[in-house]
């Protein structure tokens, strides 16, 4: 367990569904208390492919292997799939997990999780990580020990979480909100984030262009 900034390697959305994700964080925390909304420069929507702590030599290393990556990886076409809470308050979009989009992640994590630094304090939903990984299930237990992070593999469902409700079980009427299909989208732009409370991307630290379909 190792208290350093932690930062976030995400695919960030084009403008629409970028425009898009923060009227509906808008709405959502207008219909029941939240504990954050998605704000243009300073709540980033993203989709995260990889958590981590990185000691400040590293995180100059970490942005050399992420634009690396940038140009050797195509942009990723992603089908909006749902929407859908969880028990500990998220709401989220869900996109179809697609060979492009696992393929990308798995290349982020093989470059990235050599330049790590433990494990990080908390997760998203506020758990310490070294005391829940003693009790998560065995896939993730394993992804944690083995890489620092929960959800790869099986595990890995690309989203956008667009509010956490402070009621935890909170739902939202499927007939209130936009189609899913509407925040499909071509994702072009990769990047690394500062993660804040919840989850959050509060500071882009540098962003990547994905190299255009051939």
């Amino acid at each position: 367990m190792v208290d350093l900034p932690v930062y976030d390697a995400v695919l960030l959305p084009p403008e629409a569904v970028n425009a898009g994700s923060i009227r509906l964080s808008e709405w959502c925390a207008s219909q029941t208390p939240a504990e954050f909304t998605l704000k243009a420069g300073e709540l980033y929507p993203h989709i995260s492919l990889y958590m981590a702590n990185f000691t400040p030599a590293d995180l100059d290393s970490a942005r050399d292997e992420l634009r690396l990556i940038s140009k050797s990886m195509p942009e990723i076409p992603l089908a909006a799939d749902h929407f859908s809470g969880n028990d500990q308050g998220m709401f989220e979009l869900f996109y179809r997990k697609t060979e492009a989009v696992t393929r990308l992640q798995e290349s982020i994590i093989e470059r990235l999780n050599p330049l790590r630094t433990g494990l990080r304090l908390r997760d998203p939903v506020g758990r310490v990580l070294a005391d829940h990984r003693l009790s998560a299930p065995p896939t993730a237990r394993a992804n944690l020990d083995r890489y620092g992070y929960d959800e790869i593999g099986d595990l890995f469902r690309p989203h956008i979480t667009m509010t956490r409700f402070r009621e935890r079980g909170h739902q939202i009427a499927a007939d209130l909100l936009p189609p899913p299909e509407s925040f499909t989208a071509v994702y072009r732009t990769l990047a690394l984030c500062v993660m804040g409370e919840h989850g959050t991307c509060t500071e882009i630290v540098e962003t990547f262009e994905l190299a255009s379909e051939r």
